[in-house]
């Protein structure tokens, strides 16, 4: 009998196997990819959907018929004014200074509406400054002295500061055909004619849309888009891209005093300029801003609202601000490209004011209307003392509409 070789034995076989238990193979990058990219599309189709959602709403897309609301007692001015897109109430005289157009001539040329046509009827570049004293109901149209004859007069927003109770000085903004400048004017209440003193052109101030004046030759300006026309500026509105923003304008000082705007558009603050209130266009929004010493703004509050809300206007018995816009802004910018047809725009107007007892503020609607009396509505202005609300309208020959104060305002 053979003897076994310990050499041999099953431990020691060179034939012999070990089996070993290997780690789980790691996840392929294909797996991974696929995960990555199933999260990236589930997040991109929600961010989608909440914009489109969002847009739909502020456009007014889920609105049925606009009821008009609050407009008992409402009459057009008469008299013939047309597009008077901002008003500013001088309060202690009971005078609402006025830029008025002409509402057809606006479908060629209104560079913030992006009508670039250069070649218009004169009639689209002698836009009017108009004076309207609340109290005797009359107005007159301002002879400009010293303007230079023949320069394009194409009137937006309105910014006046008090030099003292009588004497004041004017920006307005003013589309050129040769590039969107500030008209600097002034007037002591009670002349006859508005004075006429210097245009301002800084490259910072591409596409102007309203003023707030801070000082006699100072003040902050809003640009509403970044781009002036073309693909790029179709992109900004529709994509809702925040390339609107504020300039702060001095003699010895100019530079970007606050950003990222949806549409930077109308602008006003409170009695001491501590808070400034910033319509965000085609945001739907209103940016509340406090004001720094060196003329930086900082954000305290953005208040989201239903419509795409114009010019705010400061009402100081009440410390509230009126903001005026559109319901239903696809129907001003299809109607834009209608030669021939008037304009019948759904306006809204809200109140904003402090909310004493939870913070902040509260949005309160004080008018309404489907555009058969006030089209296009951009701005209101509240003389409390005379009981009389005005609404400035930009597209409409209803140019303004004289209301009494509607109930809740």
């Amino acid at each position: 009998m053979a003897t076994k070789d310990p050499k041999l034995s099953k431990k020691g076989s060179p034939f012999s196997t070990t089996t070993t238990t290997n780690p789980t193979p790691p996840k392929t990058k294909k797996t991974n990819y696929i995960r990555a990219g199933v999260a990236i599309l589930a997040i991109t189709v929600a961010l989608t959907q909440n914009f489109f959602r969002s847009a739909a709403t502020d456009l007014g897309l889920f609105l049925g018929d606009i009821q008009p609301f609050n407009t008992a007692g409402c009459e057009v001015v008469p008299g013939g004014l047309e597009a008077c897109e901002d008003i500013h109430l001088h309060r202690e005289s009971g005078l609402a200074f006025m830029a008025c157009g002409n509402a057809e001539a606006r479908k060629d040329w209104f560079p913030p509406m992006a009508r670039l046509n250069a070649s218009a009827d004169d009639i689209a570049f002698q836009d009017k400054f108009v004076i309207y004293n609340v109290a005797t109901e009359k107005y007159a149209e301002m002879e400009l002295a010293g303007l230079p004859e023949g320069t394009d007069r194409v009137f937006h927003g309105i910014g006046v500061h008090e030099r003292s109770p009588t004497e004041l000085t004017i920006f307005l903004v003013n589309h050129r055909r040769g590039g969107s400048v500030i008209e600097v004017l002034e007037y002591t209440i009670g002349d006859k004619v508005v004075q006429y003193k210097e245009t301002i052109r800084h490259e910072l101030i591409r596409t102007p849309n309203d003023i707030l004046a801070t000082g006699p030759r100072s003040f902050y300006v809003s640009n509403d888009h970044k781009y002036k026309s073309g693909v790029n500026r179709e992109l900004e509105e529709v994509l809702r891209r925040p390339l609107g923003n504020v300039i702060y304008y001095s003699p010895e000082s100019t530079f970007v005093a606050y950003s990222n705007v949806v549409s930077a558009n109308g602008i006003t603050s409170n009695k001491d300029q501590s808070l400034i209130y910033l319509s965000a266009c085609h945001g739907a929004g209103v940016h509340i801003l406090r004001a720094n010493p060196d003329h930086t703004l900082i954000e305290e509050e953005f208040l989201k609202l239903d419509f795409y809300n114009d010019n705010p206007s400061y009402e100081p018995e009440t410390d509230s601000v009126f903001m005026t816009g559109h319901v239903k802004p696809l129907i001003l910018t299809m109607g834009l490209k209608k030669k021939g047809i008037q304009l019948n725009g759904p306006s809204k107007i809200v109140k904003i004011s402090k909310d004493v007892l939870n913070g902040g503020h509260r949005v309160e609607t004080v008018l309404e209307d489907d555009g058969g009396l006030i089209s296009t509505g951009t701005v209101s202005a509240v003389d409390r003392k005379r009981g009389v609300m005005l609404v400035g309208t930009a597209f409409s020959n209803r140019g303004v509409v004289r209301c009494p104060i509607p109930q809740g305002a």
